[in-house]
């Protein structure tokens, strides 16, 4: 269990949320300057996203098919 934790914990850089999620270095830029993507600033300028907090992040952007669909 202690190593699900640190994953949980575990904070991505830019370019491995890139290959996370297939979205291009410039769009993920984007929607950190327009506050649409949870990101831990650190200090120098430097950026990283939390593991847990960006799967909650895309887990609130999915949309869940409708009962009967199909």
């Amino acid at each position: 269990m202690a190593a699900d934790n640190l994953r949980e914990d575990r904070l991505l850089t830019i370019k491995e949320v890139a290959e996370l999620t297939g979205l291009a270095v410039g769009s993920l830029y984007h929607l950190v300057s327009a506050r649409r993507i949870p990101v831990t600033h650190l200090p120098r300028g430097c950026i990283r996203f939390c593991y847990s907090d960006l799967m909650t992040w895309i887990s609130s952007l999915t949309t869940k098919p409708k009962e009967g669909a199909l």
